[in-house]
């Protein structure tokens, strides 16, 4: 006789795959927002991320159809942070998949759950984003018929899938969305590693790949990395007072030639408080 797997309704999967994420750190991820370093990396929307494939007839489409919301002076031009170009490449693939405008809906609603409380737009969806920049884990998010979309590590994903028969969907790789838009980086992911490194090893991978630094100290305590230190160049056509307020803990360096300013570093530092490693 056969043995038949456990069946198990969605809602039951969607609890299998966020509880996996709260055991590798997602409260720790979200625990002190204002100073997590790559939340900011991926928030922030001064980075220049370009979307070629995207039309700028879809963009305002979706604006007008709630799906995008990017805010901007009078009609200057849109700027993406990297969770936004990554939320349009999702649309883009969805449309072409042939997702309805009410089903994409549901797809936006079910990516920000928890936003109010940990104070992002799609909690979930970054946390995933920072660990497969950082660790180069193998993420893919899976959409259901009805819309609702669950990232997940793929590597939990198929031991998941030999305990549940899991309901139809279709599967977006997010490490080659990512790849897409660091073609110069090395993103692939590694398919060997069976679970994700610390918090805070991800904040110092995600640093050095992403955030472009020219520089980067680690300050290690007790055997276990205790301080992050940054160095960036800046925009020296930025207001001194808005270079100071854009960073809480930071070391400013002006260089000066013939009276005027024509360089601004700036050491950027994150304390580690006390981060869970997963077990």
């Amino acid at each position: 006789m056969a043995v038949k797997k456990n069946i198990a309704p969605k809602n039951e999967l969607l609890k299998v795959y966020r509880n996996e994420a709260f055991d590798i750190g997602f409260y720790d991820y979200f625990k002190d927002l204002p100073n997590n370093k790559i939340s900011q990396v991926l928030n922030n929307r001064e980075r220049k991320i370009t979307l070629n494939s995207v039309t700028y007839r879809q963009i305002n489409s979706w604006e007008e159809q709630g799906l995008l919301t990017i805010e901007r002076e009078n009609r200057e031009w849109r700027k993406y942070s990297l969770m936004d170009a990554i939320w349009v490449k999702i649309l883009q693939e969805l449309r072409e998949f042939g997702f309805s405008i009410d089903k994409i809906r549901a797809t936006k609603e079910s990516l920000s759950f928890l936003s109010d409380k940990c104070g992002v737009p799609m909690p979930f969806l970054e946390f995933y984003t920072a660990f497969a920049l950082g660790g180069k884990m193998p993420v893919v998010i899976l959409f259901f018929t009805d819309g609702v979309a669950v990232p997940a590590n793929f590597t939990q994903f198929k031991v998941t899938k030999e305990v549940f028969d899991v309901d139809h969907h279709i599967q977006i790789n997010l490490n080659k969305i990512l790849q897409g838009f660091f073609p110069n980086l090395d993103l692939w992911p590694k398919y060997e590693l069976e679970m994700p490194v610390s918090i805070e090893e991800v904040e110092l991978l995600a640093f050095m790949r992403v955030k472009q630094f020219e520089k980067v100290e680690v300050h290690y305590k007790g055997g276990r990395i205790d301080l992050i230190e940054g160095l960036e160049r800046v925009d020296a056509q930025k207001r001194i007072m808005d270079i100071f307020r854009e960073q809480k803990y930071s070391d400013i360096n002006l260089i000066q030639q013939d009276g005027r300013i024509v360089a601004v570093t700036r050491k950027v530092k994150k304390k580690i408080k006390g981060t869970t490693h997963p077990e």
